[in-house]
């Protein structure tokens, strides 16, 4: 996908090709073209770690950990429901849906208050509980 900025001098030339060169004669602002995105490395230096403080640091460690478990879970589960939908499909296995899902359900509502408490320990366990949840979300982020 191309950037905006090299379009620019493409569109430029449109409306000499549409209306003849007295279109053309108008002025045509180019931007400059963004710079590169920086790398990580390079991003998360030292002295901008110690500017960001320890919370920011930790919450960005959980971030990253948490998106890596999810997709690592996600695949997993999906490997497994295929194995089991394929079983049921080849009439080597029944599974009773209900009783999956009233597991699922007790599972997820105690995940669910379980990790709350845990990011709630997390951040007011820290110094900055801001910096906690800004390096959360750049550790989901990245």
């Amino acid at each position: 996908m191309t950037p905006l900025n090299r379009w620019i001098p493409a569109l430029a030339l449109l409306p000499t090709a549409l209306f003849g060169t007295a279109a053309a004669a108008q002025p045509v602002a180019v931007t400059p073209a963004a710079p590169a995105a920086a790398d990580l490395h390079t991003l998360f230096d030292q002295a901008f770690v110690l500017k960001l403080g320890f919370s920011f640091v930790v919450g960005l460690a959980v971030g990253k950990a948490l998106k890596m478990a999810f997709k690592l879970a996600l695949l997993l589960i999906g490997i497994v429901l295929l194995g089991i939908f394929g079983l049921q499909y080849a009439g080597l296995a029944e599974i009773h849906w209900s009783g999956v899902e009233s597991h699922y359900d007790t599972w997820a509502s105690w995940l669910s208050v379980n990790g709350g408490a845990f990011l709630d320990y997390m951040g007011k366990n820290l110094s900055s509980a801001a910096g906690f949840v800004a390096g959360l979300a750049v550790g989901l982020k990245i």
